[in-house]
């Protein structure tokens, strides 16, 4: 993203994150848009934000560098950062879903969690009374 100048991509921008939010709520198809791939500056990403505005949850991911997940004050749309090691952004996206995609724990994880329990799921000996 470049400059303080406005790229005009905000009005068909938000019109493909309504059309995203509809798709959702009729086909509960999910939608990933990255802002990387359109013309888009830094004033653009700032009324981006004022427009979309803050949700009730967050999360931050340090695996390969930190990422930031926000919800927005509207409901299914969530803004992605991915930062490598150093801080430095590599991907913006907005994601049109029930939950980013990033934070659904895989079914191989779950399997080696449970795994893990049951192994480690043995009562305490009794302590002796000596």
């Amino acid at each position: 993203m470049q400059g303080d100048l406005r790229t005009q991509n905000l009005g068909p921008l938000l019109l493909q994150l309504e059309q995203a939010l509809q798709d959702l709520v009729d086909k509960g198809s999910s939608t990933t848009i990255d802002l990387a791939a359109m013309p888009f500056s830094a004033k653009d990403e700032e009324d981006l934000r004022q427009q979309l505005g803050q949700g009730e949850v967050r999360a931050t991911l340090d695996v390969f560098g930190e990422t930031l997940i926000q919800e927005t004050a509207l409901s299914g749309v969530w803004l992605v950062e991915h930062k490598d090691g150093e801080g430095h952004r590599l991907t913006l996206h907005l994601e049109v879903t029930r939950v980013p995609s990033i934070l659904v724990t895989p079914e191989a994880d779950i399997a080696d969690g449970l795994a893990l329990l049951k192994n480690s799921n043995k009562p305490p000996e009794a302590a002796s009374d000596e």
